[in-house]
């Protein structure tokens, strides 16, 4: 493997972050208002210019050309106690989004009321609680690796939720038992970026909403500094996208043509293009995650694994990812080796015959072979079935400010993977390496 562009990747900049003086925030003198934030400044390269690696949903990513945009981000929250009782937090977060842009967006908006020592309720816009490390997830100083293994955190589009949760904890010996209830709906812009004919690449976007969501999550932490997590969460799921009604308008004009046509045939090939429009329809289906994960911090040992599964009755597949990760602390440097998977459950497949689109073709020249080829587009993110490799090191280089380098080695089994963009690929393996600088303040 080679990465001839790594010497452009801007290391200066690293270097400044590197030198700040870091903060723990700032406290008012009354105790009542806390403000702190976080943020990451990173750089990825990859040897595979045929397709983009990048965070799924971003409206853009990397290839040989060092790209600050996959990881690098910046976030000032703030916390102002009310009462001995009740406290609101919100917390604005700037990174790249699926517009292509980086735009300022409240990540949490909450209040908080501490009902009793052992009972809280939050209501407002909290992090969704999805994963082992949901409420941190953008926080890279928190975190061994430079980002969460995306073949488990990529399944899901949203990373926060407006709502309520309850949560109660209760010790016993050892442990301590966290359990929390949590409702409310999500809405997430996802971005995929798509090749025409020509080879030039496109962002196609969409939204998601997961609307009517209620999750139950179990944590047991244990003095030994071991963690166990299970979570379930259902909702319906709605899709909208412009691409979407594009196609479910052709579709169904199509199979309104042939329904009309002398020929019983041609009739008997009218489902085949309802179907196709049934299949771009998401509104309000079905749709479920599940997590189990556990954690580990002790003697200088730490690591963590993960399992997930997920389901949709909708084009969007079932999914199943897990990751394993270990590092041990040598000092101020803690290098860490892990491995993860991302299975495709279930996918749709196109309705359509060749006779069908050939009929279509002869009836409203080119639509039919048009309404086809905007079903592969979207079908085919749909079989991302890839594994990952990962060697890694992180160094506190002081207080507040860590350092790390990533090499990440992705071995797609389905079209590409969870990269985007594909252009010409072959569908070797890619190897994604990652310089960036994990900062709180």
């Amino acid at each position: 493997m080679s990465f001839p562009n790594l010497k452009r990747v801007p290391l200066a900049l690293a270097a400044m972050a590197a030198c700040m003086s870091a903060h723990a925030g700032y406290t008012s003198p009354d105790g009542k208002f806390i403000l702190s934030g976080f943020g990451t400044i990173g750089a990825v390269t990859t040897d595979n210019d045929d397709v983009l690696f990048q965070v799924p949903g971003q409206g853009g990513g990397a290839g040989e050309t060092p790209n600050l945009n996959v990881d690098s981000k910046v976030a000032v929250q703030g916390t102002y106690k009310f009462t001995n009782t009740i406290s609101g937090t919100a917390q604005v977060l700037t990174k790249y989004g699926a517009d292509g842009r980086y735009s300022p967006e409240f990540e949490w908006a909450f209040a908080k009321w501490q009902a009793l020592p052992s009972l809280a309720v939050r209501a407002g816009r909290m992090g969704a609680p999805l994963f082992m490390v949901s409420d941190f997830r953008d926080v890279g100083y928190a975190n061994l690796t430079v980002r969460p293994s995306l073949d488990v955190y990529g399944q899901v589009p949203f990373s926060a939720f407006n709502g309520l949760d309850l949560t109660w904890q209760k010790s016993a010996g050892s442990l301590t038992f966290t359990t929390q209830l949590w409702a409310g709906n999500a809405k997430k812009d996802y971005a995929v970026v798509g090749v025409d004919a020509a080879g030039k690449r496109s962002r196609n976007e969409a939204t998601f909403e997961v609307n009517d969501q209620i999750g139950l999550n179990i944590v047991a932490e244990s003095d030994a500094g071991i963690t166990f997590r299970l979570g379930h969460n259902q909702g319906k799921m709605s899709i909208s996208a412009g691409r979407f009604d594009d196609l479910r308008n052709g579709a169904n004009l199509a199979a309104t043509t042939l329904a009309g046509a002398p020929l019983p045939t041609y009739q008997a090939m009218a489902p085949q293009f309802a179907a196709v429009a049934g299949l771009v329809t998401v509104d309000e289906v079905d749709a479920s995650f599940t997590g189990l994960g556990v954690s580990i911090d002790r003697d200088n040992w730490v690591g963590s694994l993960e399992f997930t599964k997920r389901k949709t009755d909708s084009y969007v597949a079932d999914s199943t990812g897990w990751y394993a990760l270990v590092g041990h602390r040598f000092g101020a440097f803690t290098p860490y080796v892990g491995y993860s998977k991302l299975k495709t459950d279930r996918t749709e497949s196109s309705p359509l015959t060749p006779s069908a689109i050939a009929v279509v073709d002869g009836s409203i020249p080119g639509a039919g072979t048009q309404i086809s080829a905007g079903l592969d587009s979207v079908l085919a993110p749909q079989s991302f079935d890839e594994t990952t490799s990962t060697l890694g090191v992180r160094w506190d280089a002081t207080t507040g400010v860590a350092l790390k380098a990533q090499w990440d080695h992705v071995k797609p089994k389905g079209e590409a993977g969870l990269f985007t963009g594909a252009r010409a690929y072959d569908g070797k393996a890619v190897n994604v390496l990652t310089l960036a600088v994990d900062f709180v303040f």
